[in-house]
């Protein structure tokens, strides 16, 4: 089952439980007093207000905010290197996207006292092995590569020639390897919802319920824009 459609199983389920809660507590008033299983709030109120994560949601937080550090470094190059306005301003929306899904994932990890990763752009743009522990997610090794890079992640190589690109030649390699990205994310997303407990945290359901629609419809997009361009 793709992440998407995991994801939607996941909110009818959230929708369902919500709904069952609200009625136990229903019929449950003027009667027996019976037990519930605590809402997540309540469970997040026992735990000084931070809903329960797991160690899979660290590892994708972590890793994620590396993830896009060097998607913020390609799109950093779209002025310098000559892409047409169309490129330049995709490249724009997603570096003001990811950077402040950056310091979104920052602040998540720093208030459940996890480690936070620097994300720094420039040291990105050569370390694409930098990032998730791929072993705390279920699953998550067979995805990634013998070098242990991180899916959709770009080599050293194609970093490179993607610096050094000019012109039409720039616009063709972004746009082809940020599909190549985007794909790698929305993967990284689709394991973390196959690890036991994950994505509970209602902030990152939401947080990777976006990348999964940002992304998928910026690939579309991308998609589109390649075709009418020839390859250099």
């Amino acid at each position: 089952m793709s992440a998407r459609a995991r994801l939607r199983v996941a909110v009818v389920a959230s929708v369902t439980v919500t709904a069952s809660l609200f009625g136990a507590c229903a019929s449950g008033s003027g009667g027996a007093r019976s037990t519930r299983p605590l809402t997540p709030a309540q469970l997040a109120a026992q735990d000084g207000g931070i809903p329960p994560y797991t160690k899979a949601d660290v590892a994708f937080m972590q890793g994620m905010i590396n993830h896009h550090a060097q998607a913020v470094t390609m799109s950093s190059f779209a002025d310098a290197n000559g892409a047409t306005s169309e490129v330049r301003v995709l490249a724009g929306r997603i570096t003001v996207a990811q950077t402040d899904e950056i310091a979104f994932m920052k602040t998540w990890l720093g208030k459940r006292k996890q480690a936070v990763p620097a994300g720094d752009m420039e040291a990105m743009a050569h370390a694409p092995h930098a990032g998730m522990d791929m072993s705390n997610m279920s699953g998550a090794g067979t995805r990634a590569s013998a070098g242990g890079m991180m899916p959709g992640m770009l080599t050293t190589a194609q970093m490179d020639t993607l610096k050094t690109a000019k012109g039409p030649a720039f616009d063709w390699y972004f746009l082809t390897f940020m599909i190549q990205h985007h794909r790698g994310a929305i993967s990284m997303v689709d394991e973390l919802m196959s690890a036991k407990g994950a994505a509970n945290d209602d902030d990152v359901f939401k947080f990777v319920s976006d990348v999964v629609a940002d992304q998928s419809t910026e690939i579309d997009r991308m998609e589109l824009m390649l075709k009418t361009r020839s390859r250099p």
